[in-house]
């Protein structure tokens, strides 16, 4: 069964909403150990060796303190003075972003790929020596590379000693399909861990997460709220609700309604109602057909309890009621066809379902 590195805290920070403070982020730190994920990735070194500004020696220490057991990873760029500067750090986990497609590669560094190879046993080495014992490689633009030299490129990462490469969709073009089938390509050539880091830009990227966990990846990059840039990434509310309901995985889904609630609140950014595993209307039916055989059987349309997930269920009559869901929800209280009529008419008038008063004035009308 996959794990989940949280990235809320470094590609999450990347998306266009208000910083968190020190104090923000080790209740963050808190409530994630409280879901239950196996790896924090708490920021990026560059920024701390750069301009001072992120407190990561504190975060460190704080996950520490708050998150016992959970592995503290920091990101860095594919340069020796940020992986040293990430090692200084003593985490658990330091893993390094490498461009390797032909357009980042070209573009953005004016490098080829006998650059990337040579790149990957450099860098490795580089961290080894700076005694980071776990090292990660992320595969930036992996998507949009030629898969025969995306295959060359984990080859050496695996000969280099990587213990964990990373395929990045960076601009989420790959369907689930494509990624089983990509993550299962890998691992005939690295003998590590494969990990996924997939961008929302199709909205695929939960999905993603699912297939390539189930292709054989032992990891998946989650944020809350799926926050990150442009669209976002993969959802850890939602991703640990499908391990947990549809895998077995153990994962608090109170505590991650909790944590994404709060979170929605320091960067105000309102949970849609329908929003998966933490909208406050997924439990919510209206249709006949739907609300009489939930009220006789729920795992007839819901796929878990809302209670996993702090939630009620709310059933309603209105426009769309029948008779069963009538006579499901209020009993035999008489003549059905003429009160659902008078229901549905009166639904109607107000364009909404019927809150309980007026169910009760509809029930014993006044004379």
């Amino acid at each position: 069964m996959g794990r989940l590195i949280d990235t809320t805290l470094r590609e999450g920070a990347q998306a266009p909403v208000p910083y968190l403070t020190t104090v923000q982020k080790a209740a963050l730190i808190a409530a994630l150990a409280r879901i239950g994920v196996e790896e924090i990735e708490l920021g990026h070194a560059v920024t701390e060796l750069a301009y001072g500004a992120e407190p990561l020696t504190d975060l460190m220490a704080i996950a520490a303190r708050f998150a016992p057991g959970v592995r503290r990873a920091i990101w860095c760029r594919a340069r020796a003075d940020d992986i040293q500067a990430a090692a200084a750090l003593d985490p658990e986990v330091v893993s390094f972003a490498l461009p390797i497609s032909d357009r980042h590669l070209a573009s953005r560094l004016g490098r080829d790929r006998n650059w990337a190879l040579a790149e990957i046993g450099r860098l490795v080495t580089i961290a080894r020596e700076a005694g980071i014992s776990y090292v990660s490689v992320g595969l930036e633009d992996a998507s949009r590379t030629d898969v025969d030299f995306l295959l060359d490129i984990t080859a050496a990462a695996s000969a280099a000693g990587a213990d964990r490469v990373r395929i990045a969709d960076t601009v989420g073009v790959l369907s689930p399909g494509l990624l089983a089938e990509l993550v299962s390509a890998v691992r005939t050539t690295f003998a590590g861990e494969v990990g996924v880091h997939l961008h929302n830009d199709f909205g695929m990227a939960t999905a993603g997460a699912i297939a390539a966990l189930e292709a054989g990846a032992a990891w998946a990059d989650v944020a809350l709220l799926g926050l990150g840039e442009r669209a976002g990434i993969s959802h850890t509310e939602q991703v640990a609700a499908y391990l947990s309901v549809q895998q077995g995985a153990h994962y608090d889904l109170r505590a991650s309604k909790g944590a994404a609630t709060m979170l929605s609140e320091w960067i105000n950014r309102p949970i849609p109602g329908h929003t998966p595993v933490i909208g406050t209307d997924i439990f919510t039916a209206e249709s006949g057909l739907h609300v009489a055989a939930i009220a006789n059987d729920p795992t007839t349309y819901e796929p878990y309890p809302p209670e996993m997930v702090g939630a009620q269920r709310n059933l309603r009559l209105g426009h769309h009621s029948g008779r069963a869901a009538v006579a499901a929800l209020l009993g035999e209280v008489g003549d059905l066809v003429e009160l659902t009529a008078k229901l549905r008419l009166a639904a109607d008038a107000q364009q909404h379902h019927l809150n309980p008063a007026q169910l009760d004035d509809l029930l014993n009308p006044t004379a």
